[in-house]
């Protein structure tokens, strides 16, 4: 059970004291005529829970009393707050008197006096609420200051004025007020429960989690940028101090490269060789050009040979072709048998007269054959040796440049170092920049460790910003709205309800009753008539405190209702309670309406108390055992007998 009102309790100025009690987890009807005080007990609640100013109206019971006071039940144990009435021309009062225990009997006003202000009366009534620590904080590119939820954020949903409970624009209590309407939209998430307890805990825990992941990862780009930016200059002190000869160090880390340096930066001034550089990078920069200059030109010879080798071959194999042709063609050797006919004639010889040229071309055709077949073999094994010779020419050429790139360097390093005019001055040059170098560079650290702390900081920032996003938030808010959409809808059609054939719903960020008809939605401002106004008033608070009971949400287990009756029952018919002058469809709403109340409440008891103000007195027995006063016949709120203040004077 979270808080519910026991007593309402006035003091006068002379120290009598005027209580109203009220049954936790029921509904307590305080029924009456006009101008007896029911639509003031709503503004003193509020007043004695903290509201910044006193809304109770100017007259008889502000005049009359001297301190409000509410007695209340909460989870464990009892609570007495009051608070004293402001002065005639003051808007409210920072005198709290608060009492507490396992039960508290009301105080006489002789013992009260102020034991707390404002603020902290505020802070008692939130944790007695149930209310945690909690923080929204506005969206990117809002600038509305972050926001916690407080028990004056929960009253909103608390009360329904008697303004409040017939207009069609508003539905929470308070939200006339833009500026409270949008707090009441930031803290609803939290109310309702879309946010858990401990989602501020989780919110200063990720921004401890991005706190500390910043510090390492500007750590680790410090480390960086000096390993990545600061390699080039370790790498070029350490080539200048090979070049001086204070170090024959070769490194390939930067780790590496900086131990090398705090090697050469230990080298006593005294003990460097003042003895004039020698040239012999220079020099063996030179011999090697030269030698790559007498592999270039014998390649060069080797290639040139070939190709004319080459171009001889071909000359010859096209002369041996035609020669070879021209035998052919002549067929000499055809239509007989060889040495015994004419090659002109073709007639037969004797065998003393044949011609002895004959066997001399037959073995130069032969001769000639196997000198091309020799030539066709020999042919491609002489390009590929070209295509050799070639390669090893072009990577002659390459050497060569980068043979120029390194004697250029190390010329214009040997000019630079010139101008120190003795090699003693440039070694000591040369010390002075790498001193100088690690004197203003930091130690750096492994930083194994950093990234593996960085990569754990990562995976758990991204569990909370998954555990706190909006868009889970807003899944649970419309899961939440879902199922109160259920009761609302049901109840609507009970209370026979403009739109009630159509499903209900709670639009969280216009704080409406939408109803979703064929046509489209439809919000409470555009639907008609008082009664469904004070319909949906009903279904969606009451609703709304079901759930908090269900869930044990941290609002106020209380809901006040200041004549909701009013359609019906306007106090120019009322006589003595009774709806004698009220037609029978109205008495029948009347009674439709009270009954949802009545089972409402039932339906969670003891969790949910209503305090109804009403007109209206019903006959009916279960109406009856539900009022806690009837304020007719000159009974009021403020006994008519208590003196005004300054009423002496």
């Amino acid at each position: 059970m979270s808080v519910q009102i026991l007593d309402i309790v006035l003091y006068s100025h002379d120290g009598r004291r005027r209580a109203l009690p009220l049954k936790a987890g029921r509904v307590n009807v305080i029924t009456g005529a006009s101008k007896t005080g029911k639509s003031a007990l709503i503004d003193i609640v509020d007043y004695c829970f903290g509201s910044g100013e006193c809304r109770v109206p100017h007259g008889p019971i502000r005049q009359c009393v001297a301190w409000f006071g509410v007695r209340l039940q909460l989870t464990s144990g009892q609570a007495f707050v009051a608070r004293r009435c402001p002065p005639p021309k003051g808007a409210s009062s920072e005198d709290f008197f608060i009492a507490t225990g396992s039960t508290v009997d009301l105080p006489s006003a002789t013992e009260l006096r102020q034991t707390t202000n404002t603020e902290g009366a505020i802070a008692l009534l939130t944790s007695w609420v149930g209310i945690r620590d909690n923080l929204h904080e506005a969206p990117p590119g809002q600038k509305r200051p972050s926001l916690s939820a407080t028990v004056r954020h929960a009253l909103a949903l608390c009360f329904q004025r008697q303004d409040e409970i017939i207009r069609r624009q508003q539905l929470f209590h308070g939200t006339d007020d833009s500026f409270f309407a949008q707090a009441l939209k930031d803290t609803l998430p939290y109310l309702l429960g879309a946010v858990d307890d401990d989602h501020v805990r989780k919110q200063a825990e990720l921004r401890r989690l991005r706190d500390q992941l910043r510090t390492v990862e500007r750590r680790l780009a410090e480390i960086a940028a000096l390993r990545g930016n600061g390699a080039t200059k370790a790498d070029a002190l350490l080539a200048q101090a090979r070049d001086a000869g204070l170090s024959n160090a070769m490194t390939t880390s930067w780790e590496d490269t900086v131990t090398a340096l705090r090697a050469v930066a230990r080298t006593p001034l005294a003990n460097v060789d003042v003895t004039l550089p020698d040239g012999s990078e220079f020099a063996r920069l030179s011999t090697e050009r030269a030698e790559l200059l007498e592999t270039q030109r014998r390649l060069r010879a080797d290639i040139d040979a070939a190709r004319s080798f080459s171009k001889d071959e071909k000359g010859f194999s096209r002369e041996a072709k035609e020669q070879k042709a021209r035998l052919a063609t002549i067929g000499i050797f055809e239509g007989g048998t060889p040495g015994h006919t004419c090659p002109l004639c073709s007639q037969e010889l004797p065998e003393t007269h044949a011609p002895p040229v004959v066997a001399v071309l037959q073995g130069a055709l032969v001769d000639v054959s196997m000198r091309m077949e020799s030539i066709a073999r020999v042919e491609p094994q002489l390009e590929h040796a070209i295509g050799e010779l070639e390669k090893r020419l072009h990577e002659v050429h390459r050497s060569l440049t980068k043979n120029r790139a390194q004697m250029e360097a190390v010329r214009m390093a040997n000019a630079a170092v010139s101008e120190v005019q003795a090699d003693s001055a440039r070694k000591a040059h040369i010390l002075g920049r790498i001193s100088l170098y690690l004197e203003s560079m930091p130690d750096v650290p492994d930083t194994k460790e950093l990234e593996e702390q960085a990569e754990s900081l990562r995976a758990k920032c991204k569990q909370l910003e998954e555990e706190l996003s909006d868009e889970r938030v807003h899944e649970q808010l419309v899961s939440i709205t879902s199922r109160l959409a259920e009761r609302m809808t049901e109840w609507a059609r009970s209370l026979e309800l403009e739109h009630s054939s159509s499903p209900l719903r709670l639009d969280l960020k216009k704080l409406t009753v939408v109803a979703d008809t064929l046509d489209g939605a439809v919000p409470m401002a555009r639907m008609g008539s008082g009664e469904n106004w004070v319909g949906y008033h009903l279904i969606a608070h009451l609703a709304l405190h079901q759930w908090f009971v269900q869930r044990s949400r941290p609002v106020p287990h209380f809901l006040f209702l200041d004549q909701p009756s009013q359609v019906y029952f306007p106090p120019e018919k009322d006589v003595d309670g009774s709806m004698g002058l009220v037609s029978d469809d109205d008495r029948l709403a009347v009674s439709r309406m009270f009954e949802l109340i009545f089972k409402a409440v039932a339906e969670v008891s003891p969790g949910l108390q209503v305090i109804m103000t009403e007109h209206a007195d019903l006959g009916d027995e279960w109406y009856s055992e539900a009022v806690a006063e009837r304020w007719r016949r000159g009974l009021k709120l403020v006994p008519e007998d208590w003196p005004r203040e300054g009423a002496d004077e």
